[in-house]
């Protein structure tokens, strides 16, 4: 389970309740388990040094879009982007570098992480040349980020055969023979948001610091669906965006995090790390979702009427 059971646990539920075998002392300390209220409270100090937006990008047109005959020859990781591809990357490391100026000023900074394939690294070499080195804290490679693994080299007549098996078994619990599932991509993603969460509150992208992370659809619908905890039946009604395409999430305002930080103390709760994001409207209609709902996280429920 992703964990999302808890956030509909009803106030009548023993979870929500006093039990007579508990002093009230253990009894909070259930209460703070059962909703992420254990770890330590998030400072404003603390909240000023998380990335100001994380921003991701599914990789520009690649030869394989254009034509999936490649994946019988090529090894998948090696497929490079398309002459259209590297005008698309170009494109959008404008559209995002004009989003950042506008929003954060002069002075903001840029740090990618990228999948390892070979559309992924072209794709970040053109969305680079956007940017003068002053905004570009960096770049890293990040093998987690990289595509699903749909077996090694894919014949298009086996391949139509695997999608139309999985459609019939189901969409995210399907392996590729010799391949992954989208639920084995989870498990790799989420060690890997694991590990960024760390580096976040580390304060390493601090200092009015975003990140850019260009990495593969199905990755980043499986990112998105892990840090708002969406469930196995949101995800589905979620789609890949548009090639090259930025898909941001934004950091709340000061204000609204004082604010809910404020409501959730009185309560003996503390906000975590990924209820301090919100996915943009914009973006959302990128991935064809309907309202915001599936958007909703793990203790997002603790916030109505603050």
């Amino acid at each position: 389970t992703n964990g999302s059971s808890l956030a509909s646990t009803p106030a009548s539920s023993p979870a929500g309740t006093a039990s007579p075998l508990l002093n009230p002392q253990h009894q909070q300390q259930l209460q703070q388990l059962a909703y992420g209220g254990s770890y330590k409270a998030m400072t404003l100090e603390d909240f000023r040094a998380l990335p100001d937006k994380i921003i991701l990008v599914r990789h520009a047109e690649s030869q394989g879009n254009v034509d999936a005959r490649i994946y019988s020859t090529t090894p998948d990781y090696e497929v490079p982007l398309s002459a259209r591809g590297w005008e698309q990357a170009v494109a959008c490391g404008e559209d995002i570098r004009l989003l950042m100026q506008a929003e954060h000023g002069p002075s903001y900074k840029l740090f990618f992480m990228t999948s390892p394939y070979c559309r992924t690294r072209q794709t970040f070499v053109g969305l680079r040349q956007a940017f003068p080195d002053r905004n570009f804290a960096g770049v890293q490679e990040e093998v987690q980020l990289r595509e699903q693994d749909f077996g090694n080299f894919q014949n298009p007549d086996k391949i139509k055969a695997d999608l139309a098996e999985r459609n019939r078994f189901g969409r995210f619990y399907y392996r590729f023979p010799g391949g992954e599932s989208g639920s084995d991509v989870y498990n790799r993603v989420s060690i890997f948001e694991d590990h960024l969460i760390r580096d976040m509150k580390a304060g390493r992208f601090s200092q009015s610091t975003s990140l850019c992370l260009v990495t593969h659809g199905l990755t980043m619908r499986v990112f998105l669906m892990r840090w708002f905890n969406w469930t196995v039946e949101s995800f589905l009604q979620v789609y890949n965006p548009p090639n090259a395409k930025a898909i941001v999430v934004d950091k709340m305002g000061e204000a609204e995090f004082i604010a809910k930080t404020s409501k959730l103390r009185e309560r003996r709760q503390t906000l975590q790390v990924k209820n301090a994001y919100r996915l943009r409207k914009d973006s959302m209609a990128r991935l064809k979702m309907e309202t915001a709902d599936a958007t909703k996280s793990m203790d997002q429920g603790l916030f109505e009427g603050v």
